[in-house]
């Protein structure tokens, strides 16, 4: 066998390919997912968009403190240490945790009620409508979520803008 032969490297494919491939890998997930779901039908336990947004959202808390320069949870807890006069404040770093969790949250469960939704739709159950509904619901919810963040990170900002321009003119 030559070199070439023996290695699979997704790398080292075009566009088509990778597409198949991973076109392939999503279905084959899909149909595995709808199979758990077809096993665990009369067990309330293991619904789908709720263990797809718990994980979720572990997930993203994990990708969000990933990113972060400094761990966001060793700043807030030095902050409520050490911050007697509240010249520090944490409520910006609170809104980026929540909205993490928050967005994890969501896009797992629009995920699981997806699931839910493939698998009325194969077979032919009639709570169809309402699976659908709940992957726009889910959705929603995560636009609904960032655009209150940002309106009150704005009003915020602005408001200790405020205080600053008071401070300087007084």
């Amino acid at each position: 066998m030559s070199e070439k032969e023996s290695t699979f490297s997704l790398a080292k494919r075009d566009k088509k390919e990778k597409f198949i491939i991973y076109f392939i890998g999503a279905a084959f997930l899909l149909f595995i997912l709808i199979g758990l779901k077809e096993i665990s039908q009369n067990n309330p336990y293991l619904s789908a968009p709720g263990w797809f947004g718990l994980f979720g959202g572990i997930y993203t808390l994990w990708r969000f403190c990933k990113k972060q320069k400094e761990n966001p949870f060793s700043s807030i807890f030095k902050i409520l240490k050490d911050d007697y006069v509240f010249d520090k404040y944490i409520t910006l770093q609170l809104l980026s945790i929540f909205y993490a969790i928050g967005q994890g949250f969501g896009i797992g469960a629009s995920f699981g009620f997806l699931v839910d939704w493939i698998h009325a739709l194969i077979s032919n159950s009639y709570l169809k409508s309402q699976y659908f509904t709940g992957v726009v619901i889910c959705l929603l919810f995560i636009l609904v979520l960032r655009v209150s963040l940002e309106v009150y990170s704005i009003v915020y900002r602005a408001a200790n803008e405020f205080i600053n321009y008071v401070k300087t003119k007084s």
